[in-house]
């Protein structure tokens, strides 16, 4: 069998690059194996390369319990690719027998689209195997977004000076969901990785020591935010022989 590795290119040009996904969860009466089983014989209809999908589950915060499914190849998905990829994911041939419909899901979300921000993203890598990834979201007001980047930027240097082996990718919303959101997601292969914060904290008390306003203007522009953890899900995922 043979599993698309996700390639994790950055353009170094002006055009846009983006992420795909989607939010959903199960109907009530609907049973938790009934709806793995149905989405398994789903994923048979993104049998390629553009309509491959990977599924995470989200363990905790506000989305706990949601299906998240995500595009299962480049990353981020350039700009001349965006609409043969959305069109495999939401437009394939209908399957025979296909139980996986209105009657089992419910749409949280539908699909969204993020722009990938490679300029406040830090020491971005990518393993295929990552067992759980972590979302940063925070929610910015208007006219707030100049003042919360040259924040984000500076916590980028700090780490740099520190040598720092932190690692996420930044993505700011770009359709289907809330405005001026920015979301930071970073892979992990265990949950105590997940749980240590001494990275952030130390580039933090560095920010306290060169910026002591920071918070002011961070006070000002961030209507609030939240962390959660997804599970990556292989066996809901798409397997391309």
């Amino acid at each position: 069998m043979k599993k698309i590795l996700l390639i994790m290119i950055f353009s170094t040009t002006a055009f846009a690059q983006y992420h795909m996904q989607s939010s959903l969860s199960i109907k009530d009466g609907v049973k938790v194996a009934d709806f793995e089983k149905a989405m398994k014989y789903h994923n048979t209809a993104h049998d390629n390369e553009l309509g491959a999908v990977n599924t995470f589950v989200v363990l905790n915060g506000p989305d706990v319990g949601q299906y998240v499914r995500t595009h299962q190849g480049v990353f981020p998905i350039p700009a001349d690719q965006l609409d043969a990829i959305y069109n495999a994911h939401s437009n394939h041939d209908p399957l025979p027998y296909d139980k996986w419909n209105d009657s089992m899901i419910v749409q949280e979300s539908g699909t969204q689209f993020y722009t990938v921000r490679p300029d406040l993203s830090y020491n971005t890598q990518y393993k295929a195997d990552y067992k759980y990834l972590t979302m940063s979201t925070f929610k910015v007001a208007q006219g707030g977004n100049s003042a919360v980047e040259a924040i984000f930027a500076t916590m980028n240097e700090i780490r740099a000076e520190l040598g720092s082996e932190e690692h996420f990718v930044c993505m700011q919303m770009n359709t289907g969901g809330s405005f001026n959101e920015y979301v930071f997601i970073t892979g992990h292969d265990t949950m105590s990785e997940i749980l240590d914060q001494s990275a952030f904290y130390t580039a933090l008390a560095v920010l306290n020591e060169k910026n002591p306003g920071w918070d002011v203007e961070w006070s000002k522009n961030v209507l609030g935010g939240y962390n959660q953890t997804m599970e990556f899900r292989p066996d809901l995922s798409t397997i391309l022989e």
